[in-house]
């Protein structure tokens, strides 16, 4: 082929791929590319359009050809996000970091390689290059939009609300930065404002259903509600079925507010029915996972472990059934001077996971793994309180290993009327795939049905290490009942905690977060009885296992 043909025949690349012909491009591109192995023009185009076909594999090998002959900040720019993509994610750091030192003004680089740094769990230089992104260009949205999530997720939700506001004193329509916004004021508890950021959402967006899923679960829905009417009258053609779930159960939420039970019973089956098609729980494996544990403390329960590393931060683990009154439990303790509430930390579950459920062999190395472990994330933690809140719930099932590796720990367990803990977790449309044993009335009973069995087994072992506090009781004279707490916690009273809720501005996450904010309600484990006659599933399954309620 003279060169003449080989031009042209590239000119003819360079149109299939101006018009996104990308899988002729690489048909042709490779044919031509054997003709001159070293043309950088090919094999960037090639490489940009497998990048196009997300085949980052093949993009990655036409990339590192290219680097051989030609090295510039947007070929190590681009080969970097390639490599990420392939989490290759110390090659895609040494390629934006080449990036960077031939354009130190690369703003975009800065940026993605904050998102490699966050990826491998370096929060720290992800916000630091989140940073340098946006000082170089002010008005760089993705980067600011990355640091505010990051400042969310590490709780950061002052940090977080205030890069918000400068997103948009850029762009003041930005309907994700007003969501965003509400749902941090909602964990702060600025009902109000969230309710002002979720109505400019949906005055935009009349199909933002997320908007329309947390406006709904701070409010208390009548029949002049113009966003409920809204919602009533949005129609479900070509909608997913992700936003069928928040809409039909917003719609749940709504009616039973305004007491029609028919209604508000109809949307949350259809929700829970669409949700459960996606849903890999198995109450079998369930059942495993649960008699593994106790064969496992069975035979290991009465080892003593003597550990040479003490722990500077005592958690207080706040556990039992989700619904069960945990957040209620931790609010008022955190208003304790010497405890900080840290919220549902997710690692405990994820260090057992990692040294007992994928490797058990050794019960000392395991239990002493999980001491390590764990104590190096508290230390973590933004606080110097001497005692840590860690309230998960479903870390009931692991309370063997927190008396094991953490004999210094403090378990407080909250028991609550079966069918009111049940009915409480089946109405609720929980963000987090680890509550998908609510999605069917005979799921969640069952599920109840093994934490109870469980619990027992943990009482017989361990009784003396585990504090009970029954729901009932507590909230029918919160204050006798705190004190009671405080003292099995060997720790002093404090007159604050009567008032727990006055200048407590603590962020609430879980689904009790309107609810924990105003004054206790008692009886509410009398509610479910409203419902009882739909309910005969889940009354049945409980009493098949003779668990009263």
């Amino acid at each position: 082929m003279n060169s003449n043909s080989f031009i042209e025949s590239k000119k003819t690349i360079l149109s299939l791929f101006k018009g996104k012909k990308f899988t002729k491009v690489i048909k042709l591109g490779k044919k031509l590319l054997k003709k001159n192995s070293q043309d950088s023009d090919l094999l960037y185009i090639l490489g940009l359009s497998s990048v196009n076909l997300k085949n980052y594999t093949e993009a990655e090998n036409f990339f590192k050809k290219l680097l051989i002959f030609k090295k510039n900040d947007e070929i190590f720019y681009i080969y970097g996000n390639i490599n990420s993509k392939l989490k290759n994610y110390e090659i895609a750091i040494n390629s934006f970091n080449q990036a960077i030192s031939l354009n130190p003004k690369f703003s975009e680089a800065y940026n993605n390689l904050g998102n490699v740094k966050k990826l491998t769990n370096n929060i720290e230089d992800a916000i630091k290059n989140y940073k340098k992104a946006i000082s170089i260009k002010k008005d760089n949205l993705t980067a600011l939009l990355n640091l505010a999530v990051v400042y969310r997720e590490e709780r950061k939700y002052f940090e977080s609300k205030d890069v918000y506001k400068k997103i948009l004193e850029l762009d003041n329509n930005n309907l994700t930065a007003k969501h965003d916004l509400g749902s941090i004021n909602t964990i702060l508890g600025d009902f109000k404002l969230a309710r002002k950021y979720y109505k400019e959402v949906l005055k935009e967006d009349k199909k933002n259903f997320k908007s329309y899923k947390n406006y709904i679960e701070i409010t208390k829905i009548d029949e002049k509600d113009d966003i409920f009417k809204t919602l009533e009258n949005v129609s479900t053609d070509n909608i997913n079925d992700q936003n069928k779930v928040d809409m039909f159960h917003s719609l749940s939420k709504g009616y039973f507010d305004q007491n029609k039970k028919q209604l508000g019973l109809k949307f949350l089956e259809k929700g829970k029915t669409i949700k459960k098609q996606y849903s890999n729980f198995s109450i079998k494996r369930e059942k495993k996972i649960f008699n593994n544990l106790k064969d496992y403390f069975e035979n290991n329960y009465s080892k003593e472990i003597k550990y040479q590393k003490k722990i500077n931060k005592i958690p207080i683990f706040i556990l039992g059934m989700p619904r069960s009154g945990t957040t209620l439990i931790e609010r008022i303790l955190s208003t304790h001077s010497k405890i900080y509430g840290a919220g549902e930390l997710i690692f405990f579950p994820q260090i057992v996971n990692k040294n007992y459920i994928k490797n058990s062999k050794n019960f000392d190395d395991t239990l002493s793994k999980i001491r390590t472990e764990y104590s190096d994330q508290i230390i973590k933690l933004p606080n110097n309180n001497r005692y840590i809140i860690d309230k998960l719930p479903l870390n009931f099932k692991w309370i063997g290993f927190i008396i094991k590796a953490l004999p210094e720990a403090k378990i407080i367990h909250l028991e609550r009327n079966a069918m009111a803990v049940c009915w409480s977790n089946y109405r609720i449309n929980f963000r987090d795939t680890g509550m998908e044993m609510a999605l069917s009335q005979r799921d969640i009973a069952e599920y109840y049905a093994l934490y109870d069995d469980l619990m027992k087994f943990w009482f017989k072992k361990f009784n003396k290490k585990i504090i009970n506090v029954n729901y009932e009781k507590f909230v029918s004279d919160h204050v006798t009942e705190t004190k009671n707490l405080i003292h099995k916690l060997n720790l002093d009273w404090e007159e604050g905690l009567k008032d727990y809720n006055k200048n407590n501005d603590k962020p609430v996450e879980t689904a009790s977060l309107h609810q924990v904010r105003g004054k206790i309600v008692k009886n509410t484990s009398e509610q479910w009885k409203i419902y009882k006659d739909y309910l005969i599933d889940m009354q049945n399954t409980l009493k098949s296992y003779e668990i009263d309620f």
